[in-house]
């Protein structure tokens, strides 16, 4: 006989996939039962947990690890030996680092917006003795599909210190757009520099003809990169991938834009939809980061609909415990 099934642990279980780790029992309640709630605390499917003053619901394995990292990552911090760092460039971010230790050996755990409770945890159970754990990130990048969002949580906990790499020189048109989205603005072009240029379409159809054409002859020609290494980030609600894949016939790599990239280009070309839920200020802001030397932006809209967009919607908060647990 099969066991039954738990509508809770399932509900949190989905939510530990997105990034939560708890959800408020209000919020629960508006999927399951109260006999749900009942039947998955008795079997041990859930555990009742407080978050923000509020009774929650918590997975008891990924609670329990949380709690577990609350308590290394606060005893590291007793000793002086946790740091969070962030900045737009790993090179920097090592840079403010090592400035800042004057020669005490560290742990540093870059691209800090990829890793959840169970990585970092781990990180911390492995630290060598007297060595510092250092959690580097841009934070303007989205956070990757797991539990927790550590490094934020951490950084808004006040237990540490927050080292800011100084940002170089913003020298190309590129770099600007960058610092304008990760500020909420939608970014400037110039004739003068082609590192970055806006390709408005009328629609869909328009939108992958030129996509065709970027990565086939524009992009190629003018920067001397063969086709395959262009990439096509497509943001959601704007191209289906299969259908540019196939107008690409094996060139550029076709990529859905959802979360952290696993890579970045040389040249990439950025399709957006329309402004939706899935629209934030880091699905851009990593868009743009994607492409090293250029990013074609395909799209549609107009720089006030986008400004709007971006400005009012950052990731959306996670729900996790971390920050007040360590807050005390």
């Amino acid at each position: 006989m099969e066991p039954a099934l738990s509508a809770v642990r399932d509900l949190l279980t989905a939510a530990a996939r997105a990034g939560h780790t708890v959800l408020p029992v209000d919020v629960v309640l508006r999927s399951c039962t109260e006999s749900d709630v009942d039947r998955a605390l008795a079997d041990g499917d859930a555990l009742e947990v407080e978050w923000r003053g509020a009774p929650a619901l918590a997975l008891i394995d990924l609670a329990e690890s949380e709690e577990m990292l609350a308590d290394g990552l606060a005893g590291l911090a007793a000793d002086n030996r946790l740091a969070v760092v962030v900045g737009q460039l790993a090179v920097g971010r090592a840079q403010a680092l090592a400035t800042a230790l004057g020669g005490v050996p560290a742990v540093a755990l870059d691209d800090a917006h990829r890793l959840g409770i169970d990585d970092v945890l781990a990180a911390v159970e492995d630290l060598p003795e007297e060595a510092v754990l250092a959690l580097s990130l841009d934070p303007a990048l989205p956070l990757a599909a797991v539990p927790g969002a550590v490094a934020l949580d951490l950084a808004s906990s006040g237990v540490c210190p927050v080292l800011k790499a100084t940002a170089p020189p913003a020298r190309t048109a590129l770099a600007r757009a960058r610092t304008d989205i990760a500020a909420g603005h939608w970014f400037g072009t110039s004739p003068d520099d082609r590192s970055i240029v806006e390709v408005r379409v009328s629609g869909p159809d328009e939108a992958l003809v030129r996509v065709g054409q970027l990565v086939g002859t524009s992009i190629p020609r003018a920067f001397g990169l063969p086709a395959s290494e262009v990439a096509v980030l497509l943001a959601p609600g704007s191209l289906d991938a299969a259908a540019v894949a196939a107008a690409l016939e094996g060139t550029g790599a076709v990529v859905p834009l959802t979360g952290p990239l696993d890579r970045g280009w040389d040249a990439a070309v950025l399709v957006l939809g329309p402004p939706g839920p899935a629209f934030t200020r880091a699905l851009v802001y990593a868009g743009l980061v994607a492409g090293e030397k250029h990013v074609s932006v395909v799209h549609g809209g107009d720089p006030a609909t986008f400004t709007a967009a971006i400005s009012a919607s950052p990731d959306r908060p996670r729900r996790t415990r971390l920050a007040a647990l360590l807050a005390g």
